[in-house]
Protein backbone atom coordinates (compact mmCIF):
# COMPACT_ATOMS: atom_id res chain seq x y z
CA UNK A 1 0.00 0.00 0.00
CA UNK A 2 2.83 2.32 0.64
CA UNK A 3 3.92 1.82 -2.92
CA UNK A 4 0.58 3.07 -4.23
CA UNK A 5 0.71 6.16 -2.06
CA UNK A 6 4.19 6.94 -3.22
CA UNK A 7 3.18 6.49 -6.81
CA UNK A 8 0.14 8.72 -6.46
CA UNK A 9 2.07 11.35 -4.50
CA UNK A 10 4.79 11.39 -7.15
CA UNK A 11 2.28 11.85 -9.97
CA UNK A 12 0.51 14.76 -8.25
CA UNK A 13 3.33 17.30 -8.89
CA UNK A 14 3.46 16.22 -12.53
CA UNK A 15 -0.30 16.64 -12.86
CA UNK A 16 -0.10 20.03 -11.12
CA UNK A 17 2.68 21.15 -13.47
CA UNK A 18 0.69 20.02 -16.50
CA UNK A 19 -2.43 21.82 -15.29
CA UNK A 20 -0.43 24.98 -14.56
CA UNK A 21 1.18 24.77 -18.00
CA UNK A 22 -2.19 24.20 -19.68
CA UNK A 23 -3.74 27.09 -17.75
CA UNK A 24 -0.84 29.38 -18.75
CA UNK A 25 -1.25 28.38 -22.40
CA UNK A 26 -5.00 29.05 -22.33
CA UNK A 27 -4.48 32.45 -20.66
CA UNK A 28 -1.77 33.32 -23.23
CA UNK A 29 -4.12 32.44 -26.11
CA UNK A 30 -7.01 34.37 -24.54
CA UNK A 31 -4.82 37.47 -24.08
CA UNK A 32 -2.87 37.18 -27.36
CA UNK A 33 -5.97 36.79 -29.56
CA UNK A 34 -7.49 40.22 -28.90
CA UNK A 35 -4.05 41.86 -28.86
CA UNK A 36 -3.33 40.46 -32.30
CA UNK A 37 -6.69 41.70 -33.56
CA UNK A 38 -6.00 45.22 -32.24
CA UNK A 39 -2.49 45.20 -33.71
CA UNK A 40 -3.85 44.04 -37.08
CA UNK A 41 -6.46 46.82 -37.12
CA UNK A 42 -3.89 49.46 -36.16
CA UNK A 43 -1.51 48.22 -38.86
CA UNK A 44 -4.23 48.25 -41.51
CA UNK A 45 -5.28 51.77 -40.51
CA UNK A 46 -1.66 52.97 -40.68
CA UNK A 47 -1.15 51.32 -44.08
CA UNK A 48 -4.38 52.86 -45.36
CA UNK A 49 -3.25 56.34 -44.28
CA UNK A 50 0.11 55.86 -46.00
CA UNK A 51 -1.60 54.72 -49.19
CA UNK A 52 -3.85 57.79 -49.10
CA UNK A 53 -0.87 60.11 -48.64
CA UNK A 54 1.04 58.42 -51.46
CA UNK A 55 -1.98 58.62 -53.77
CA UNK A 56 -2.37 62.34 -53.04
CA UNK A 57 1.34 62.90 -53.70
CA UNK A 58 1.10 60.94 -56.93
CA UNK A 59 -1.86 63.03 -58.10
CA UNK A 60 -0.04 66.29 -57.31
CA UNK A 61 3.11 65.13 -59.10
CA UNK A 62 1.12 63.92 -62.11
CA UNK A 63 -0.51 67.35 -62.41
CA UNK A 64 2.87 69.02 -62.09
CA UNK A 65 4.35 66.78 -64.80
CA UNK A 66 1.46 67.62 -67.11
CA UNK A 67 1.91 71.34 -66.45
CA UNK A 68 5.65 71.14 -67.08
CA UNK A 69 5.18 69.20 -70.31
CA UNK A 70 2.71 71.79 -71.60
CA UNK A 71 5.08 74.61 -70.61
CA UNK A 72 7.99 72.84 -72.31
CA UNK A 73 5.97 72.40 -75.51
CA UNK A 74 4.97 76.06 -75.45
CA UNK A 75 8.50 77.30 -74.80
CA UNK A 76 10.10 75.05 -77.41
CA UNK A 77 7.72 75.83 -80.26
CA UNK A 78 9.48 76.75 -83.50
CA UNK A 79 7.39 79.88 -84.04
CA UNK A 80 8.31 81.25 -80.62
CA UNK A 81 12.02 80.53 -81.12
CA UNK A 82 11.98 82.16 -84.57
CA UNK A 83 10.20 85.21 -83.17
CA UNK A 84 12.77 85.61 -80.37
CA UNK A 85 15.67 85.08 -82.80
CA UNK A 86 14.35 87.75 -85.15
CA UNK A 87 13.25 90.37 -82.62
CA UNK A 88 15.61 90.05 -79.67
CA UNK A 89 18.73 88.75 -81.41
CA UNK A 90 18.28 90.36 -84.81
CA UNK A 91 18.77 87.10 -86.67
CA UNK A 92 17.19 86.35 -90.01
CA UNK A 93 17.30 83.61 -92.61
CA UNK A 94 20.47 83.90 -94.76
CA UNK A 95 20.22 85.07 -98.35
CA UNK A 96 21.37 82.75 -101.11
CA UNK A 97 24.59 84.75 -101.62
CA UNK A 98 25.56 84.36 -97.93
CA UNK A 99 25.47 80.54 -97.91
CA UNK A 100 28.96 78.98 -98.03
CA UNK A 101 29.54 75.28 -98.66
CA UNK A 102 32.51 73.93 -96.77
CA UNK A 103 34.30 70.87 -98.12
CA UNK A 104 36.41 68.62 -95.94
CA UNK A 105 39.68 67.34 -97.41
CA UNK A 106 39.89 63.56 -97.69
CA UNK A 107 42.91 63.39 -95.33
CA UNK A 108 40.90 64.88 -92.44
CA UNK A 109 37.70 63.01 -93.12
CA UNK A 110 36.10 61.06 -90.32
CA UNK A 111 36.41 57.80 -92.19
CA UNK A 112 40.19 57.81 -92.39
CA UNK A 113 42.27 55.00 -90.93
CA UNK A 114 41.86 54.72 -87.16
CA UNK A 115 38.43 56.31 -86.98
CA UNK A 116 37.16 53.50 -84.73
CA UNK A 117 39.82 54.36 -82.15
CA UNK A 118 38.76 58.02 -82.22
CA UNK A 119 35.09 57.07 -81.94
CA UNK A 120 35.81 54.83 -78.96
CA UNK A 121 37.79 57.63 -77.28
CA UNK A 122 34.94 60.08 -77.92
CA UNK A 123 32.34 57.71 -76.44
CA UNK A 124 34.59 57.02 -73.44
CA UNK A 125 35.03 60.77 -72.77
CA UNK A 126 31.33 61.46 -73.12
CA UNK A 127 30.40 58.63 -70.73
CA UNK A 128 32.89 59.83 -68.13
CA UNK A 129 31.76 63.40 -68.52
CA UNK A 130 35.23 64.64 -69.50
CA UNK A 131 35.37 67.94 -71.31
CA UNK A 132 38.06 68.98 -73.72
Amino acid sequence: MTKRRRHSSESRPVIRFRSILLTAAVVAVVIAGPLLMVWKQAYLTSASLQITKMTDSLNVLTREITTLRLRCERLSSKDRIEHIAQTALGLDYPAADRIVIVTIPVETAVFKAGWTHELAAFIKKSLRGDRG
